[in-house]
């Protein structure tokens, strides 16, 4: 468990990585940062350690947080980092992969000390300053109190799940209902613009009924205007996360033996609906 916190490591500035280092580097404490792509490691030139490889931000960390894709990506970190991390420090999976996922990890890291939280995250405030996930922990209930100056960095709201792969069982459910959503307010479009009613009257009423999600409405105002390459490119690459999300609670529903019927239709319309969105 980790005692006291004074050099934090972070792999992973995408979109939501990015967010929560940028918000870690406001802390009192060193803060070294990695990611393959060398214009978002660029951007915390001055903010923080840039490491020159990945093993750079375990090598003496006392807690390393990994936001990076998937399943494969998370564990090509993880066979970089426990061969360099010390014993009594922490390793917070930020990522949406399978719990037996993270609990394979935390198996392999408890031979050499090191603990594993599972604590991923999901954005509860569209905001480029201040916290802005709700952070959810699965595993040892103490060693999660013992990060929580990290957490409280990045996080609005933080709460414990339960046993390790709680928290990620509990996210990979929450992606299910957006995904679901988006999908279903694509649909709606088509079918209010088909029956001839007016786009901006459909929204206000959802809005105001509560029908609406913030994702919904970001998905469905892609759709009545596409824009320019940029974000075409972001919301393609948002097809790609979405048929993961949606493999993950199939994975899921198949590992605890039920059904998951609505996630598998969604599925396979997901990827080719966003795409014929940004090849218009």
């Amino acid at each position: 468990m980790v005692d006291s916190i004074r050099k934090i490591g972070f792999i992973g500035l995408g979109s939501m990585g990015g967010d929560q280092a940028r918000e870690l580097a406001k802390l009192p404490l060193e803060l070294t940062v990695y990611d393959v792509a060398p214009a978002a490691l660029a951007a915390f030139e001055g903010r923080a350690n840039l490491a020159a490889t990945m093993a750079d931000v375990g090598r003496d960390a006392d807690v390393v947080g990994i936001c990076v894709r998937d399943d494969a990506q998370v564990l090509e970190c993880v066979e970089v980092l426990l061969p360099v991390m010390k014993p009594g420090s922490a390793l917070l999976i930020h990522s949406t992969i399978k719990p037996q996922t993270a609990i394979g990890i935390a198996e392999r890291a408890a031979a050499k000390s090191i603990d594993v939280v599972d604590a991923p995250v999901t954005r509860t405030e569209m905001t480029k300053d201040g916290p802005f996930v709700f952070c959810m922990t699965g595993g040892n209930e103490a060693i999660a109190a013992s990060v929580q100056q990290v957490l409280n960095a990045f996080s609005t709201n933080t709460m414990h799940v339960g046993p390790l792969g709680s928290a990620m069982a509990l996210k990979i459910c929450n992606n299910l209902v957006s995904w679901c959503g988006i999908m279903l307010g694509l649909e709606v479009a088509n079918l209010a613009e088909s029956a001839g009613v007016p786009m901006d009257k459909l929204l206000t009423v959802m809005k105001r009924n509560g029908n609406l999600t913030p994702p919904m409405q970001g998905f469905i105002e892609f759709r009545n205007n596409p824009g320019d390459a940029a974000k075409r490119g972001f919301f393609a690459s948002q097809a790609g996360i979405g048929e993961k999300d949606l493999m993950l609670a199939e994975a899921l529903a198949a590992g605890v033996d039920t059904t998951a019927p609505i996630t598998t239709h969604v599925r396979s319309m997901l990827r080719e609906g966003l795409l014929a969105i940004c090849n218009r």
